[in-house]
């Protein structure tokens, strides 16, 4: 799964704003993660990871994305990893904020081996060039999951290539007969756009 996941690089967390026509072909950033997994009853862990994701455009408003991403687990002796691959679209709705719809296949591989779809849509605001603003709220259902994801994030492009991002991202799920269960990632890194 690693092999094909890094070579995948093609995740919309951040999309350019402002004008379609002004905004890049494409973005891959690679993170940094502290992810944690809270299952109820004081039974919780967390660890720290790596991922990458990018994302390239199809035509003027349709994009194809993915995302890899791997957390080992301090204390249940596991790792998180995820693969998505999807696509999506998105238009301008007025000067400096777009809307964004997308689905994805997503596959938690490893240890928790569940599969399924996600389905996104979201707003990005582009008010003060070059910084930029993204939320989208999700549902996610796999083979014994389902449940709403959140992620908020924030790129500042230092250059028009090189630019800084973070985003929290959480994944409130729910498994029969176990309950419900909240998995959280906090990601920082950097990215690259062409």
């Amino acid at each position: 799964m690693k092999k094909l996941a890094l070579s995948v690089c093609a995740g919309a967390l951040m999309l350019p704003a402002v004008s379609m026509a002004a905004a890049p072909a494409g973005s891959v950033a690679v993170y940094a993660t502290n992810s944690s997994i809270d299952l109820g009853g004081g039974i919780d862990d967390s660890g720290t990871g790596f991922g990458v994701r990018g994302w390239g455009m199809v035509n003027p408003n349709f994009f194809i994305h993915g995302e890899y991403q791997s957390t080992t687990l301090d204390n249940f002796g596991g790792d998180l990893q995820s693969l998505r691959v999807g696509g999506g679209y998105a238009a301008e709705m007025s000067t400096g904020t777009m809307w964004l719809v997308k689905g994805e296949y997503v596959d938690f591989g490893s240890d928790s081996a569940q599969s399924g779809f996600g389905v996104h849509g979201g707003i990005i605001l582009m008010a003060d060039q070059p910084f930029s603003v993204i939320g989208t709220v999700g549902y996610l259902s796999t083979d014994d999951t389902s449940g709403l994801e959140l992620d908020v994030g924030a790129k500042y492009a230092f250059t028009k290539v090189w630019g800084g991002v973070v985003d929290y991202r959480t994944y409130m799920g729910s498994v029969d007969p176990s309950g419900d269960f909240t998995v959280s990632d906090l990601r920082v890194g950097v990215s690259y756009s062409f």
